[in-house]
């Protein structure tokens, strides 16, 4: 996708890693981060769950 091929080393960042860091972000395809989500999204929403249970379960142990 636009970078050198293994062993091919011609590509050469002219600037700072830190600008450089922000340019490779912006050369990640969206549909590429799309799946990540996706792929991300149920367990997130599982540790979500399981953190409101804790944290019921301890608001009723403070009201006991």
């Amino acid at each position: 996708m636009g970078y050198d091929k293994p062993g091919e080393a011609n590509f050469k960042i002219p600037v700072s890693d830190t600008q450089s860091y922000k340019q490779f972000g912006n050369s990640v395809v969206v549909p590429v981060i799309e799946e990540i989500a996706r792929i991300m999204k149920p367990h997130i929403l599982s540790l979500k769950d399981e953190e409101d249970i804790h944290v019921h379960q301890y608001s009723l142990s403070l009201n006991a």
